[in-house]
């Protein structure tokens, strides 16, 4: 079997609200980031969030968005990738006296019912000409050509298939949003990953059926999970009891203050654990136990394509040094393991 692993990391600002500054928030982290990957000789790929950019050109051009736009610049320079990553409720939310109040339209699928300014086909297509207008121009060989849902949020259904055909007809081959087993509910989002395809890699279909496989067209390159075990220690408890890992407390979450309700609450207890650097509950061993789950559940295919997740704003000190001892175990327990970039995929 070959494994091929990617670093991925969504960049975006905390969504319910900065408590710093948007340098603390999202630049230093991300610049620490290049830094580490840098040392450790393997690329990293950015789900930049573009219409969080595309807002603050209007909103705060010099102290947010020229550097935002220069990170983007610098993560290719460094040979790192930049794809695509959607938050649509930055269109509809407000900015006043330097600060955003975020709207409540979370999912793309908040604008299938063509009631709204955008249509999903519309917001897709604004994403993609964001980066490729932004980036090819000093980097002509750049493509956007991978996608992950905001929140992991791929909607359901009718609005599931809208957001697949939307992608593919601008051009997206590779989607890395879903997570087996993955489960999610506040009272703006609802992510259900529980009934995917028994294999690594599959084509996202455009019935709305994310579970059923195509023989063509979005490969979907999921982030690595692993059942969760009930035995484990509630992650709320965990969190009191390793305070002293946590990064800076930088901002907001946006799903703060929106219960789900306790039947969500207590199924959410048992959705799986994503692979990933930002859960400073976890350990550089529970990674690397992810990790062999996906090696042993796959081990008769020739090839298996696995993301790691993380967010630079919720990286502190902790989750840095957990990647680096990740990577070098990865190396030298899976020899054979390639970092990549999804622009690799199409060389």
């Amino acid at each position: 079997m070959k494994l091929k692993l990617f670093l991925t990391f969504d960049h975006e600002l905390p969504l319910g609200g900065v408590k710093t500054s948007w340098n603390d928030a999202l630049f230093e982290p991300t610049n620490k980031l290049y830094q580490l990957a840098k040392e450790l000789d393997v690329p990293v790929v950015l789900f930049t969030d573009v219409l969080c950019g595309l807002r603050f050109k209007e909103w705060d051009l010099n102290k947010f968005y020229v550097p935002y736009i220069a990170q983007l610049h610098n993560a290719l320079k460094l040979g790192n990738d930049v794809q695509l990553h959607l938050h649509p409720h930055w269109l509809t939310s407000r900015f006043e006296e330097n600060r955003f109040f975020p709207s409540g339209d979370f999912s793309l699928s908040n604008f299938a019912d063509g009631n709204r300014n955008h249509s999903i086909g519309d917001i897709v297509k604004m994403g993609v000409d964001f980066l490729q207008d932004n980036l090819k121009p000093s980097y002509p060989d750049y493509k956007c050509i991978a996608f992950r849902a905001g929140g992991y949020n791929l909607g359901e259904g009718v609005s599931s298939g809208l957001i697949i055909e939307a992608l593919r007809k601008n051009g997206i081959k590779f989607d890395s949003s879903i997570s087996k087993g993955y489960y999610f509910k506040s009272a703006i989002s609802e992510v259900n990953f529980s009934n995917m395809p028994d294999i690594p890699n599959w084509y996202l279909n455009e019935e709305g059926i994310l579970g059923k496989p195509e023989t063509n067209g979005i490969l979907e390159i999921p982030i690595a999970s692993i059942p969760k075990s009930p035995f484990e220690v509630p992650t709320m408890f965990k969190m009191k009891k390793m305070a002293n890992r946590a990064p800076a407390n930088n901002g907001f979450q946006i799903h703060e203050g929106k219960p789900a309700g306790y039947a969500h609450k207590f199924r959410q207890l048992f959705s799986s654990r994503m692979l990933g650097f930002d859960n400073y509950t976890l350990s550089h061993e529970y990674l690397m136990k992810i990790l062999d789950y996906n090696v042993r559940k796959y081990r008769n295919y020739d090839e298996v394509l696995l993301s790691v997740s993380g967010h630079p704003k919720s990286m502190g000190a902790y989750s840095f040094e957990m990647m680096k001892v990740f990577v070098n175990s990865v190396r030298e327990k899976y020899p054979d393991t390639e970092f990549l970039k999804f622009s690799d995929l199409i060389k």
